[in-house]
């Protein structure tokens, strides 16, 4: 016998709630359930669809600028519009890509890891390169987006607005894209759009379509498979306060390795404690038999030390920018008296060609030592990133 509760939304707290109890409630519940169910197998149907047409599109769309541009200089042969063929990655078979221009690098990814891997071993730092801690990270990651996660989580969507206002991109690389919806939206927009995400659950339990056609890959983010100075446009949102201390610069110079000459990035960082690495946060989750030296916030730092840091990589403040989407984020109805301290448009330069002695930028009416925070102590890993070459 079902129950079906009736009330109107939003309620403004005058209204009544009639509940109905009916012989034929249980009948009139599974007919609608097998209904939702078929309508929802088609709504994924169109999107995987949806999603290949626009890749396809894509593609069309950069041989005819090519062929456009050859024709407006005649003394120049016209390009080869032949498709890419990358050297197969570990976690790539030649049937995923057949067809494909996914852009792959040419280096080999095994000995890369081995590489990195030498340092956090000897001093036993948690890392996702140190094969005693990932481990325990994936398990980690796994049960946090399990908890937290759906098919359209997306904490990098709400800003899409403000950002095809500031920038001009065509590709663009989600770093850290969690279930792949901000991908998603991406390539509906006419993207060229990939990602990567560390944690294994919620791209093979949202995203295996995006698995299995190479836009999305299971790698942390000092191990992305693309190619040198491939993309325009960097975003990670709510990420960086995940990767371990040991990880930070590292990913940061992945990201440098990556993106174009002077491309655009723009990171948000959480700068608070996860409520997950509160003694009572782990108690009243399912994260309680975690091990409290691993944190899900492993980087909680200021902003200066974030800029700092990126500063020192490559990576420069664009106060600029900032403005801009704070600006329009407040036209579209965020608060107007919270610029947040986590957001950080940065443009790459070359390392060192900039002072990093004074990296933040106070907004109008912040106090510096609030707002920016203290500086990075201690030396910063500048060594050049391992490339494809």
């Amino acid at each position: 016998m079902a129950l079906f509760a009736f009330s109107s939304f939003p309620s403004t707290g005058n209204e009544q709630t009639v509940v109905y109890n009916s012989p034929q409630g249980d009948e009139k519940v599974a007919s609608l359930t097998r209904i939702i169910g078929k309508l929802h197998e088609k709504v994924t149907d169109l999107e995987k669809q949806s999603i290949t047409v626009q890749r396809q599109v894509n593609a069309v769309g950069k041989q005819v600028g090519q062929v456009q541009q050859a024709q407006a200089q005649p003394s120049v042969a016209l390009p080869v519009l032949e498709p890419e063929e990358p050297q197969l990655n570990s976690e790539t078979s030649s049937e995923d890509l057949e067809g494909s221009k996914v852009p792959l690098s040419q280096r080999s990814d095994i000995s890369r890891e081995n590489m990195v891997q030498k340092g956090s071993q000897a001093d036993g730092k948690h890392s996702w390169t140190n094969p005693e801690t990932k481990d325990t990270y994936m398990k980690m990651y796994n049960e946090y987006h399990r908890l937290r996660s759906g098919y359209d989580s997306c904490h990098g969507c709400r800003y899409l607005p403000a950002l095809y206002k500031t920038y001009k991109f065509d590709s663009v690389f989600d770093a850290g894209c969690g279930t792949g919806f901000l991908v998603r939206e991406l390539l509906k927009s006419g993207k060229e759009a990939y990602g990567v995400e560390a944690a294994s659950l919620p791209l093979e339990t949202y995203a295996k379509d995006l698995l299995d056609n190479n836009t999305v890959f299971i790698r942390p983010l000092h191990m992305t498979p693309f190619k040198d100075e491939y993309f325009d446009f960097i975003l990670s949102t709510e990420v960086f306060e995940h990767v371990p201390m040991a990880d930070v610069d590292r990913s940061i110079k992945e990201l440098y390795r990556v993106a174009k000459p002077g491309a655009k990035a723009f990171v948000t960082i959480g700068m608070g404690t996860s409520r997950f690495d509160t003694k009572d946060g782990r108690k009243k989750s399912d994260v309680a038999g975690f091990d409290m030296s691993f944190k899900f916030h492993e980087t909680v730092q200021t902003r200066r030390w974030w800029l700092d840091t990126f500063c020192a990589l490559g990576w420069y403040e664009d106060f600029g920018a900032y403005k801009q989407i704070v600006n329009h984020m407040i036209k579209a109805g965020y608060p107007q008296n919270i610029p947040p301290r986590g957001w950080m448009p940065l443009v790459k330069g070359t390392p060192g060609s900039k002072s990093c002695a004074n990296t933040c930028t106070v907004a109008e009416g912040r106090r510096a030592a609030i707002w920016c925070g203290a500086g990075r102590k201690g030396k910063i890993d500048t060594s050049t990133p391992i490339s494809e070459s």
